[in-house]
């Protein structure tokens, strides 16, 4: 294939500058002589900030059924006091476990091995 071919330069067609400042004058002249739609957008815009307003009133304004129990002065749960996921939040110390790994539909233990990078872990399947 020949490059010269490929980047031939192309001459515009003949009056394509004319028609096309033609066709952006006409599009100018329409758009000036369309209707002004901006009374049906304020229209919706008011609408709406009323809508708005009378939520925000109704939500403010209406009596609470029930005072809200603080959350700080309740006690956890026994369950998720004793949970082992928050021993290192409670300052406890953290319990081994047993890692395990399901492969062809067996499970089978997994070993920790020693890494020199603490942000990798390698695993050997036993």
């Amino acid at each position: 294939m020949n490059a010269d071919n490929l980047f031939k330069q192309l001459e515009p067609p003949p009056g394509g500058a004319e028609r096309f400042a033609q066709r952006i004058d006409d599009a100018a002249a329409a758009a000036a002589a369309a209707p002004a739609v901006a009374p049906r957008w304020r229209a919706f815009a008011l609408a709406g900030a009323s809508a708005a307003a009378l939520v925000v009133a109704v939500v403010l304004l209406r009596e609470p059924s029930e005072p809200a129990t603080p959350v700080a002065d309740s006690p956890p749960a026994p369950e998720i006091y004793n949970s082992p996921a928050f021993d290192r939040l409670l300052g406890r110390p953290l319990q081994a476990e047993q890692l395990t790994a399901i492969v062809d539909q067996q499970t089978i233990s997994v070993t920790e091995l020693e890494s020199h990078n603490e942000k990798v872990r390698i695993y050997q399947l036993n």
